[in-house]
């Protein structure tokens, strides 16, 4: 369902003024940047300026946050390059020896202690080497590089992380592809529900939608807040209950476009029973999930998601029960649009969620999305199989294989079981990921069979009509 806006909006005509309050992670606005012309203060980067990510390339910055902050703070101090104040929460590129193999892991700033190991980009202390003269005399002796540095990172220690009160000002970047960034002390990160919000923005600007036509609905965990940053109407509901509201919203106004959003905790876990309930009624709306395998919010326990036998950093054992299949569960739940992306690709989860939108009936959109705070299995080295003797991408495109899971004749019956198992099979593919549409099928809606029993709900939707004014004397009648 989606209805037109009158005018050409743009991506930023659907953030909502609460949009820059969400930072996962912030630093003082004294903090620098390397960026591709120099070291910048955070406060002066722009959208569309180019900084370096914790993976030693340069990429474009997407959004710029602030905030302000009063609460404690963290201030930590590191070997050569000096210090950096920034929240307890915001992640930073680590580095440990266990067993004797250097492992590499974000953690919040919060939890640094003295003597662990930063692992910071060469190729952005060569950077400052060059950019001495505009960065300060003192930064070219501060960054002798120790005996630690290899091919991509040197290795520093922290020397101190002092906790301290704070009031002011504290800035974020949004950084396109790596999403990370680089400062003069260290290389950070934001979290992946960047890249679904960014997504679902630009599906909207890409649909042309009123934002006065579209509401979006959300349950309880770190994808709950979405509908804070959209401009558009919001409802933020209870745990694993966003799909029976939802289904509400969308029945009392078949005027505007409905978009739920859960984890993958609160969809497929305590929410299962509404999430089956929601296929099978086909009603015209899209789902997406955010799956991540854990419970985000509550520091990364088991989602339903994670697989048997897996053991994040943040479980003391490891999980034994089966990972659910989301993909397989909503073909059988009768989904008549189901999909799958990736955060950390904008712009083709922006492209699916935009087709989920058109879609009539409903659609499920699984995004997955890593979790650097809590799943240290799942994250974007792991996604990007930087860990394979050969890198590769542990994801690829169903389209660019070859795959159709379009419905060409709904009236079809042995298509439409052909497209499921298709669709499900592939939902078994574990390296690779497949990305795309599983399956699509243009069959009845629940509205259309509600339009069937009340005519005029196809013109007037049930939120315009004048309900007490309305004559019950047959109802009563029926009644008798």
């Amino acid at each position: 369902m989606s209805v037109s806006a009158p005018v050409k909006l743009t991506i930023k005509d659907y953030k909502s003024e609460l949009h820059n309050d969400w930072c996962p992670g912030c630093i003082a606005p004294d903090s620098r940047i390397i960026t591709r012309s120099g070291s910048t203060l955070i406060v002066d980067v722009e959208d569309g300026d180019e900084v370096l990510g914790h993976d030693g390339a340069y990429h474009r910055v997407t959004e710029v946050m602030s905030h302000w902050h009063d609460a404690p703070i963290q201030r930590v101090t590191v070997q050569f390059l000096g210090e950096i104040v920034l929240t307890d929460d915001h992640l930073v590129w680590c580095a440990a020896v266990i067993d004797g193999r250097r492992v590499m892991d974000w953690r919040p700033a919060g939890e640094l202690r003295p003597g662990d190991l930063l692992a910071y980009p060469t190729a952005a202390l060569a950077r400052q080497q060059r950019a001495a003269e505009s960065v300060g005399a003192g930064l070219a002796a501060r960054v002798a590089i120790p005996e630690s540095a290899d091919e991509e990172y040197v290795l520093l220690g922290v020397e101190g992380n002092e906790r301290i009160d704070y009031s002011g000002f504290v800035h974020n970047l949004e950084v396109e592809d790596v999403h990370s960034y680089v400062t003069e002390v260290g290389a950070l990160h934001n979290c992946g529900d960047f890249g679904i919000l960014t997504g679902i923005q630009m599906a909207l600007a890409k649909l042309q939608l009123d934002p006065d036509k579209v509401a979006c609905f959300s349950g309880i965990g770190c994808s709950g807040k979405t509908p804070h940053y959209i401009n558009a109407y919001g409802f933020h509901t209870l745990h694993g209950r966003v799909l029976p509201v939802a289904t509400g919203g969308r029945l009392a106004n078949t005027g505007i476009t409905v978009i739920a959003l859960g984890g993958d905790g609160d969809g497929y876990g305590i929410g299962a029973g509404y999430f089956v309930n929601t296929g099978r009624r086909n009603l015209d709306f899209t789902y997406l999930v955010h799956n991540n395998n854990v419970y985000g919010l509550t520091k990364g326990q088991a989602s339903p998601t994670l697989s048997k036998g897996k053991q994040t950093k943040s479980m003391p054992e490891q999980a034994i029960q089966d990972g659910i299949n989301p993909i397989a569960m909503a073909v059988a739940a009768g989904y008549t649009f189901i999909a799958r992306a990736y955060a950390l690709e904008p712009k083709y989860t922006a492209d699916i969620i935009a087709r989920a939108i058109q879609h009539k009936g409903s659609a499920l959109v699984d995004v997955l999305q890593t979790c650097p705070t809590y799943n240290d299995l799942y994250t974007k080295e792991w996604y990007e199989g930087a860990d394979l003797a050969e890198k590769k991408s542990r994801l690829y495109k169903l389209e660019e294989r070859g795959y159709d899971g379009k419905v060409q004749d709904p009236t079809d019956v042995q298509e439409i079981v052909a497209k499921k198992a298709a669709a499900v099979a592939r939902s078994y593919e574990r390296e690779p990921i497949p990305l795309g549409v599983y399956y699509e099928a243009a069959l009845p809606t629940y509205e259309d069979e509600i339009y069937k029993r009340i005519p005029a709900m196809k013109d007037t939707p049930l939120a315009e009509m004048d309900t007490f004014k309305r004559d019950v004397q047959p109802l009563l009648e029926a009644m008798r």
